[in-house]
């Protein structure tokens, strides 16, 4: 047999065709992979950098917008409602118009703007944390509207209009503090699609060092070719050579371009006039839409370039096919081992970079929890969550707000209830249970853990558990500073202006007057008829509850009234020196506190008051299970007994470790637990949450706070009714809110049963 024309010049023996034929199969495979890896390498990089093109304009920067909107629309209204109700002749518009057609428009607009941005979300938690708000935006209005129909009394809506303002303005909790965590965590989403991660980078070096190893490889196998087989040059190579060689010099400008354009809409997208919102940066981002389909691009370029290198390299192989080649099965077994390792690396490369450098959290086994804690409570229970998380392995999503009742009345409706939510009254629990979205039954869930709590703690409905108490406080009780004289008696003889006393407190605002009148009944009817007149068995207009609105309204006159209605409930006896005395329940606590202050019963501070058997008043959070099936139920579950065990209660008595590393010993927000066998506070360290905890589980009669046992509607007529009777205290005004607050008691009034759960001991 004779070698081929075409064969090269020399010897044509055995080892030389051997060595030709393996050095062009070696030579194709590796040309093969550096093709399959280049262009990988290059989708990855691409897809990198082009990944948000199409997110960034679409989505995430009109969720952006629909967030600033939201504040912008909030923060106009505010200023609309101030300047209808404070105008000249607002007391016809207010009657007419309520707060303003300007205002109506711009709350509207916000309402609206909210429900876009909850749809479009890409905020981590973002739902969650904007149905709270939207909660708190209804309360916000509610305030509003509670100012404009109180439009007759000055006092009382300029009251109004500064708990709305501090709902909006507020703090950490605030509708517009909340709006900005949203945004903040958009921005950081917004961050990620639009800079290219370490990942992109990495894949963009691996790219061109692959795109310049595959130029040299089809470059030097052209010119081997053209020394072995004595030809100017091989067409499908020379072709596969241009290709490579366009590639960078096409994607490289087309990447920069796509990377200057999502830079422009970040910036753009935090930019505060209109040329820069969302329709900007979608019109600016369309003309570069057609930048995204490269990485199609790049796949068919590399399947031509492999194509020509096997259309090139294979005639040349065949040439050889007749030699007699010795088997080296091991040698081939290795090259297919190494070729599966590298295209497994750039898998997953691939898969690296294309998932791990985009921000798009996914959480498994999250569940929600709702309550009213906020700053430090919300952070000494966060401990517990924590715990809680650490234990079972389930992320938690913690909500707090002081609008509890505006909040889960729009997640329920927006079908988003919370998995748990920690209720701060029983009427609001009763209000659920009626409902068309109850609670569950609890007694399946927590079975024998039920017995360790006593029935005031454990409330029955129809017979029924669906709430129980994690955590109590004491009430009827007076602050006051023991190193200051004379005593709290004779500082309260000297009349109202001794009391830090403050209304203020969101959609609730009037609750520490509500606290107030129920405790002097308490004290003066005794709890059989704080009971009645809690579940609605008493009227209003005679009896036991003028007798106590007198008594209220000999402390609080006309000067100390207004100032309470100017304050927030929150204002501390030990934070001011115009006021002595503070009547206010044991979650008033804080550092200060446990140091300095001191309490004592109301009775022994208004000596005239303690008419009845000594009673105390309390209040509770009751925790309420919504989830109802699946995993997150599961979950739910576990964290309901979860709060019930002392281990939780341990770590939601511990000294916060930023105060342990003070060398602090005391705990100022230690909560008070009511199961039999809690955890108590050592007396050495901890005197006054001691005390606390003392006069709790003492032999003294307890009742739940009256107001926080009425139906909804009956709770929020009262506060109304505290708050306009402190904006003009006296006779008439007491007569006028006890009728109003009567007929509303006569229209809730229905056949008494055994439905209605206790209120004392």
């Amino acid at each position: 047999m004779t070698a081929p024309t075409t064969a090269p010049a020399g010897p044509t023996g055995t080892g030389r065709r051997l060595g030709t034929r393996r050095w062009l199969i070696r030579r194709l495979t590796v040309l093969l992979m550096t093709t399959v890896l280049a262009c990988g390498a290059f989708l990855t990089a691409y897809y990198g950098v082009s990944r948000g093109a199409a997110e960034v304009p679409g989505r995430t920067v009109p969720a952006m917008g629909y967030v600033d909107a939201t504040s912008t629309a909030l923060r106009e209204s505010l200023d609309a409602a101030k300047t209808a109700l404070r105008s000249p002749g607002a007391k016809t518009v207010a009657a007419a118009e309520g707060a303003g057609e300007e205002y109506r428009a711009k709350i509207n607009a916000a309402f609206g703007s909210l429900q876009k941005a909850t749809a479009t979300t890409v905020a981590d938690n973002g739902r969650s944390i904007l149905d709270t708000t939207a909660g708190q935006v209804s309360s916000y209005d509610y305030l509003i509207e509670q100012a404009a129909r109180s439009q007759a009394d000055e006092k009382l809506r300029d009251a109004y209009l500064q708990y709305a303002e501090s709902t909006l303005k507020r703090d950490r909790n605030g509708v517009l503090a909340r709006l900005g965590t949203v945004q903040d965590r958009q921005a950081g989403v917004l961050r990620a699609q639009t800079s290219p991660g370490w990942l992109v980078k990495l894949a963009w070096a691996a790219a061109l060092a692959l795109w310049a190893a595959l130029a040299w490889l089809l470059v030097d196998t052209q010119v081997f070719l053209r020394r072995r087989f004595r030809r100017r040059f091989n067409g499908p190579l020379a072709g596969a050579t241009l290709l490579v060689t366009a590639l960078v010099p096409v994607l490289l400008p087309a990447a920069l371009r796509l990377q200057d354009d999502l830079g422009w809409a970040r910036t753009a997208a935090r930019g505060s006039d209109a040329a820069s919102g969302p329709e900007a940066v979608r019109d600016h981002m369309a003309a570069a839409q057609w930048l995204t389909t490269a990485p199609a691009g790049i796949l068919l370029a590399g399947i031509v370039v492999a194509a020509l290198v096997v259309i090139g390299l294979q005639p040349r192989i065949e040439e050889y096919r007749f030699a007699r080649i010795p088997q080296n099965p091991g040698r081939r077994i290795r090259s297919f081992e190494t070729a599966t390792v590298l295209l497994a690396l750039w898998l997953v490369l691939l898969s690296t970079v294309g998932t791990g450098d985009t921000v798009r959290p996914e959480h498994r086994g999250r569940i929600s929890v709702l309550a009213s804690w906020t700053d430090t409570e919300e952070t000494r229970f966060r401990k517990v969550l924590d715990a809680y998380a650490a234990k079972y392995h389930v992320n938690v999503d913690y909500q707090g707000t002081t609008a509890i009742r505006e909040v889960l009345l729009s997640r329920l409706n927006a079908g988003n209830p919370p998995d748990i939510a920690i209720l701060p009254s029983l009427g609001e629990v009763g209000t659920y249970v009626g409902s068309n979205t109850p609670p569950r039954e609890l007694t399946p869930v927590l079975k024998d853990a039920l017995g360790r709590y006593g029935p005031l703690w454990a409330p029955r409905f129809g017979g029924k558990v669906y709430a129980v108490a994690v955590k109590a406080d004491l009430k009827s009780i007076v602050w006051y500073d023991p190193a200051r004289s004379p005593g709290p008696r004779a500082l309260a003889a000297r009349g109202g202006g001794e009391w830090c006393a403050g209304m203020g407190g969101d959609a609730t605002s009037g609750w520490p007057g509500t606290d107030w009148i129920e405790d002097i009944l308490l004290q003066q009817s005794g709890t059989e008829a704080y009971g009645k007149w809690a579940r609605g068995e008493l009227p209003w207009t005679e009896g036991a509850v003028p007798k106590a609105w007198e008594t209220f309204g000999g402390i609080f006159t006309k000067e100390p009234a207004a100032a309470a209605l100017q304050h927030d409930w929150g204002q501390k006896l030990l934070a001011s020196e115009r006021c002595a005395l503070q009547h206010q329940a044991s979650f008033a606590r804080d550092d200060r506190y446990t140091e300095r202050a001191a309490f004592t019963s109301t009775r022994e501070v208004l000596p005239g008051i303690a008419l009845g058997p000594a009673a105390s008043e309390v209040s509770a959070d009751f925790a309420t299970l919504f989830a109802k099936k699946g995993e997150r139920a599961g979950a739910a579950e576990d964290l309901m007994r979860f709060l019930t065990t002392e281990e939780a209660q341990e770590v939601w008595a511990q000294v916060p470790d930023e105060d342990r590393r003070k060398k602090i010993t005391t705990n100022p927000g230690r909560p008070f637990f009511v199961t039999r066998g809690a955890p108590r506070p050592d007396p050495g360290a901890e005197r006054v949450n001691a005390a606390v905890s003392r006069t709790l589980g003492g032999p003294q009669p307890k009742c739940l706070d009256a107001s926080d046992a009425m139906p909804l509607r009956m709770r929020f007529a009262f506060q109304h009714g505290v708050l306009d009777y402190l904006s003009d205290p006296g006779p008439e005004k007491q007569r006028e809110v006890l009728a109003y607050l009567e007929g509303v008691r006569k229209e809730l009034k229905g056949p008494s049963g055994a439905a209605s759960p206790r209120v004392c001991e």
